[in-house]
């Protein structure tokens, strides 16, 4: 930010550019690069999970890739906070038999546990934001 205000102030003012303002313009460049380098990386992750969703479900299809490749579509066109929501439905009934396993001799004494959907939902982003920068670290 400071680099951009040099440089507005330097052509607002139509002064000569000086050492200073190269410099600022260099680092406006360093960061764009990072940016550029930063998505192209994204985008590589992504590649990597896309391909082994595929080989997953190409597998999972015996074979039949038109299918595979429905269904990927298909999943492509969801909304993302709509998969969240998905996988915070599915860790709950995860979590909701793993509670329930404990009471399989006398299940009238289990309570059925009150989740917080909005934590669960928190958590899950952290986690899924964790494993994308320790993967990122990798590649």
């Amino acid at each position: 930010m400071k680099s951009i205000n040099r440089l507005a102030y330097t052509i607002s003012k139509g002064n000569k550019p000086n050492a200073s303002d190269m410099e600022a313009l260099n680092d406006i460049i360093d960061y764009v690069n990072k940016e550029k380098e930063r998505e192209l990386n994204n985008n590589r992750l992504f590649a990597k999970l896309y391909v082994n969703v595929f080989k997953n479900d190409l597998i999972r299809n015996n074979g039949d890739y038109k299918a595979t490749v429905a269904s990927l579509k298909s999943t492509c066109r969801i909304d993302l906070n709509e998969q969240l929501n998905s996988l915070v439905i599915e860790a709950n009934a995860i979590a909701l038999q793993n509670d329930m396993k404990a009471f399989e001799d006398d299940i009238s004494k289990f309570e059925y546990p009150k989740h917080d959907e909005a934590g669960m939902k928190n958590r899950l982003k952290e986690v899924i934001g964790n494993l994308i920068e320790d993967y990122s670290s990798l590649s």
